[in-house]
């Protein structure tokens, strides 16, 4: 009798290249769906020669593996429905099964920490949804389904789709729903409920990464980007030259830091001496702050100090203290008794805190104390670092006291105080050497998650990709050429030249504007306005829709909270574009500005039902600039289909800017169908230019 094995079991077996004859590749698992209206094949590996038979369908296909041992299927077409599939996978030895297969609309849901955010299981500012317990609650969709890629990053290697859970697609329900991407969510949801089909979210995101990462080599190649060619050949590197790469670059960083460290150390003698007592159990740092991770523009020495009880299920135990990178030098002390540490010049492999502690080293029954004492060494040139925050978050939420399986985090009642700071000015005038830096072992290194995130899922079809990135890029002109390399990038890796494309225009945000965006300087603005702008330079490629976000915006929160009007925007323009639908998906986008008689005139696409105002006051943030392009905000006033926008301080105005700003409150304008106008420009910029 043949081995069955699940598909999620097999395609472990094929990610983690295990010894077994059949393999299906990881895209497949049971709950899947798969897009209706593209031929439909099935594909894994098999010893070469292997004959591989798929029912599906109340059909059979037999495949052979070819000489690389690669065997693929392929089925007809097929039309959306509910109807719930099996296919079964047969090497005559193994069978792998797929239960409850649905044919629908598949859409890649990607980019970085907005596309990334969960709904929440409980509301969180700037990491969960609007009313996410209610709507979780409310998530029975057993035919929108789910499929979660792991954040894995790789230089110069595709590598197979890996989840991140144990399960592989899943259906959406109320005991899932809370990790599913809120803005994918809320555009499946919209799609399901308007096409009446099942869909598919597949959800590769990544917070914080910029637009890089995610083009693959050959969409680089293709588009000619100098500059991000020019840093993927320094770095084409075979393994010992990345060895040799790797030891240069550690003991170059040791040197300096040897060089250096003294200078520092003499600028904090006094200083330390006086913290002498700070690591004992019975100190008291009851004066102490309350502990907090934050960036810190100077050489930085903190403490940090906490008490805890043995829990008793590690009682009487040997214990593993771990705790991730707490700065370029640190010590860590338990009741009074340095127990671990590591020097500024060390190697990065031993600057983490793995120590064993045996029963007799831990109060059993009364507090523990913890002191750590870390030195941050921000540096602002080099964007490869991490930072002083995320050192600090080490301390603060990362340290676990384990045995097996019984784990206890230590992340309360932490307490801090800064035994010494410095800036240049004491070190001699000396900056802090250039950390340790490999940048293809970066996240964001050019190609590093196509290979490790996209690559894998563009050997399925999909209906179309939805974006939400930029943040990380905001402000840079290079954008407008990533952009569009991007974008034919993955048309050319799923080999769909018209593939639609859905981009979310980012967000109002600017937390310095907070509380004053409404006296910001209308000439000189955030970079986030430049970035929008080359997003809506991306509507003229075909196939190309723009979900505007600015009326939705937190000044102070990167992440809204308003996923809903996002996800249902985006599903607006997939209506449109990907389904053929006569509505209206935009809002009012610029068509025109002219003068007239001191105030000027600004034209819209999708006004023909008129214009409106969110709120019933006149529309706000616009600004006009005469022929010396220093702008003002401005008044203005709908007329008709059209906007007058004027100014006493501009006499003649030459040019218009409405929302272009990193956050505006009062961004209000909307056509009668409700959706926000566009940020814009009327002096263009020329992208054309940029390389």
């Amino acid at each position: 009798m043949g081995k069955i094995l699940t598909a999620f079991a097999a395609a472990l077996l094929f990610a983690a290249g295990a010894s077994a004859d059949l393999k299906v590749d990881p895209v497949f698992s049971s709950n899947m769906v798969l897009q209706q209206q593209k031929p439909i094949t099935f594909f894994g590996s098999a010893d070469k020669g292997t004959s591989v038979t798929v029912e599906f369908n109340g059909k059979t296909v037999t495949a052979k593996a070819d000489d690389k041992g690669e065997w693929k299927a392929v089925f007809p077409p097929m039309k959306a429905g509910n109807t719930n599939f099996t296919v079964k996978i047969s090497d005559g030895k193994k069978t792998v099964v797929l239960n409850d297969v649905l044919i629908g609309e598949v859409w890649f849901c990607s980019g970085q920490s907005n596309m990334q955010m969960p709904i929440g299981r409980v509301f969180r500012r700037g990491w969960s949804a609007e009313n996410c317990e209610q709507e979780v609650a409310n998530a029975k969709y057993p035919e929108i389904r789910y499929a979660f890629q792991r954040l894995v990053q790789s230089h110069n290697k595709e590598l197979p789709a890996q989840y991140n859970n144990a399960k592989g697609w899943v259906k959406c329900d109320p005991s899932n729903a809370h990790y599913f991407s809120a803005a994918a969510y809320f555009f499946g949801r919209k799609l399901h409920q308007d096409l009446k089909v099942p869909v598919g979210l597949i959800n590769a995101s990544w917070g914080g990464t910029r637009i890089e990462p995610w083009i693959s080599d050959e969409g680089y190649k293709a588009s000619g980007i100098e500059q991000d060619l020019k840093t993927i050949q320094r770095f084409r590197l075979d393994d010992q030259q990345k060895k040799e790469y790797e030891a240069k670059e550690a003991k170059r960083f040791s040197d300096s830091m040897k060089a250096w460290h003294p200078l520092f150390e003499k600028a904090g003698a006094e200083a330390k001496a006086k913290a002498a007592g700070w690591a004992a159990a019975d100190f008291d740092d009851s004066s102490w702050k309350t502990g907090k991770s934050e960036n810190s523009p100077k050489y930085l020495v903190r403490w940090y100090r906490t008490k805890f009880n043995l829990p008793a299920y590690l009682k009487g135990k040997t214990v593993l203290l771990s705790v991730g990178k707490v700065g370029e030098k640190a010590d860590v002390y338990l009741n009074g008794k340095r127990i671990a540490g590591w020097e500024a010049d060390a190697p990065e492999t031993e600057k983490t805190v793995r120590v064993t502690l045996k029963p007799d080293q831990l109060m059993q029954d009364g507090p523990n104390v913890l002191a750590v004492r870390g030195e941050f060494f921000y540096n602002w040139t080099n964007i490869n670092n991490m930072n002083n925050r995320a050192y600090m978050s080490n301390i603060l939420q990362r340290t676990v006291l384990s045995s097996g399986k019984a784990r206890m985090v230590i992340n309360k009642n932490w307490k801090q105080n800064d035994e010494f700071a410095c800036t240049m000015k004491e070190t001699g005038n000396k900056r802090v050497p250039g950390f340790i830096s490999i940048p293809y072992k970066s996240q964001q290194f050019q190609s590093n998650l196509y290979n490790g995130m996209v690559a894998a899922w563009t050997k399925l079809p999909v209906r179309g990709v939805i974006w939400y990135q930029g943040c990380s890029n905001a402000g840079q002109p290079h954008y407008y050429p990533l952009h569009k390399a991007l974008i034919a990038d993955w048309r050319a890796r799923w080999n769909n030249p018209e593939m639609p494309f859905l981009i979310v225009q980012l967000a109002g945000f600017e937390p310095a504007r907070a509380k004053n965006w409404q006296t910001a300087d209308a000439t000189k603005v955030s970079g986030y306005a430049l970035t929008r702008d080359i997003q809506q330079q991306m509507l003229n490629l075909p196939n190309v829709g723009l979900a505007c976000a600015i009326d939705i915006g937190e000044a102070a929160n990167i992440h809204p909270a308003n996923k809903q009007d996002v996800g249902k925007r985006l599903a607006l323009e997939a209506e449109r574009i990907a389904y053929g639908m006569d509505l209206v998906s935009r809002g009012p986008l610029f068509l025109s500005a002219s003068p007239e008689n001191g105030a000027i005139r600004v034209r819209f696409r999708n006004a023909d039902s008129g214009l409106k105002t969110s709120d019933g006051k006149a529309p706000g943030a616009f600004a006009i600039a005469g022929a010396d392009g220093k702008f003002v905000w401005a008044d203005a006033k709908i007329d008709g289909k059209d906007v007058l926008v004027s100014s006493p301080k501009v006499k003649d105005p030459k040019y218009v800017r409405y929302a272009y700003a990193g956050y505006r409150g009062d961004c209000n304008l909307q056509n009668k169908e409700g959706l926000p106008a566009y940020p814009f420009r009327s002096d263009a910029y020329d992208y054309l230019s940029v390389k």
